[in-house]
């Protein structure tokens, strides 16, 4: 008979940093996708918005009319995901830092820390071009 034991133990420290710094370079990256995501999306609801101005048969228009509008709600759900990255990112900056805080006099960790400080740091600076609200609504506005 094997007996398994749920390892209760915490993780050391420098496996925490990695895995929270891990996390926060993902996050930016991701919010980094959605923006990406946003303008490719952007470029796709105008090339149906013209495909429906140029069709001159109604069945198609319709059909294009009706394509239109399921891009632009794809854009709009795309568009609620950036705010959505960027309590995420702030999160995980918070965990990160508090976990830097604790060990910033840890001297078996100094290259864990310097990677976890250089994350936060970009993190920073991805937040701080924070798109805001009205930007990302103006974006998905037909015209």
């Amino acid at each position: 008979m094997v007996i398994t034991t749920k390892r209760t133990a915490a993780p050391n420290t420098q496996t925490q940093l990695k895995i929270k710094t891990g996390a926060v370079n993902r996050l930016v990256k991701e919010r980094g996708l959605y923006l990406k995501e946003i303008d490719e999306q952007q470029a796709r609801v105008e090339a149906y918005r013209q495909r429906a101005i140029s069709e001159t048969d109604e069945t198609k228009r319709r059909t294009y009319d009706a394509d239109l509008r399921k891009q632009n709600e794809v854009l709009e759900e795309t568009v609620l995901m950036v705010p959505h990255m960027e309590r995420r990112i702030r999160d995980a900056m918070q965990d990160l830092d508090n976990l830097v805080l604790s060990k910033k006099d840890d001297t078996e960790d100094i290259e864990a820390l310097a990677s976890a400080k250089e994350a936060l740091a970009a993190a920073s600076s991805v937040l701080a071009s924070t798109i805001t609200k009205s930007d990302l609504s103006a974006s998905t506005k037909p015209e």
